[in-house]
């Protein structure tokens, strides 16, 4: 298995890192992606990418907006050339509708800089499907996105799944699905072709069931597989089988 998206050794996640990299080996966790959405984080990136089977990614979330500086997020990755891809970035008008214009210039940005660099782009977006969808249909017509990317943590519409499939996206699926309220989740998921799905933990945030209220961790993630499995009538090792290949397929070998 591969957790596609956390944030392991950021923040008030560095304790205990190679505890929670145990239990994730444990797990049958072989690989995970990391992400820091803030220059401070940046040191705990590249502590982090010492480990073999860490993958790296960064962007500013769009939370952060107003902190967002192209050419000192360009340098990090000309220094670190390691660093798989960029983001999470994108749009979310839940936590910080006030700053929409902000968000939209900053997400185009990270777009234009993934395009730049040549890396897959790591989207996040809430209750902003139809902003979203139309960056990124712009961003197409503009001969960028040349690397997709993935929809991270996904709870969108299927519209905008759709349109994010149609541009060689990857759809992530997080812990989401295995709760009770997530029926419309579950549809969309059933709709997702095999060969564009991820699965990720976000943890520390979002833990599955049965570990809701928890910390959520890498390890964790064999419950969204065991759910992903169900939801597509397949047995647990080919969805395994696939989400791996489709992982590796979006950032390569480690390094790029």
């Amino acid at each position: 298995m591969i957790d596609s998206h956390c944030h392991l050794g950021i923040d008030d996640f560095k304790t205990d890192v190679e505890e929670y990299l145990k239990r994730a080996r444990e797990a049958g966790v072989s690989h995970l992606l990391t992400v820091a959405c803030e220059y401070n984080q940046v040191t705990d990136l590249i502590q982090m990418s010492n480990y073999e089977n860490v993958y790296t990614a960064f962007g500013i979330h769009p939370e952060n907006a107003s902190l967002f500086d192209y050419e000192k997020t360009k340098k990090i990755f000309e220094e670190y050339p390691f660093i798989a891809g960029v983001g999470e970035t994108g749009l979310d008008y839940f936590y910080n509708p006030e700053t929409k214009e902000l968000q939209i210039d900053v997400f185009k940005q990270h777009i234009k800089l993934a395009s730049e660099i040549k890396k897959p782009l790591i989207i996040h977006t809430r209750e902003a499907d139809e902003e979203t969808k139309e960056i990124l249909l712009q961003a197409h017509h503009l001969g960028e996105l040349q690397r997709g990317g993935v929809m991270h943590c996904f709870c969108g519409s299927y519209d905008l799944a759709k349109t994010a499939l149609d541009l060689g996206f990857y759809i992530s699926f997080s812990g989401i699905i295995t709760f009770k309220n997530a029926l419309e989740m579950r549809e969309i998921a059933k709709k997702i072709p095999l060969d564009r799905l991820l699965i990720e933990t976000d943890s520390p945030y979002l833990a599955p069931v049965p570990f809701r209220g928890k910390k959520n961790e890498p390890a964790f993630i064999a419950k969204t597989l065991e759910c992903l499995a169900n939801i597509k009538e397949k047995p647990i090792e080919i969805i395994e089988e696939i989400t791996t290949k489709n992982f590796f397929n979006l950032f390569g070998g480690k390094g790029g």
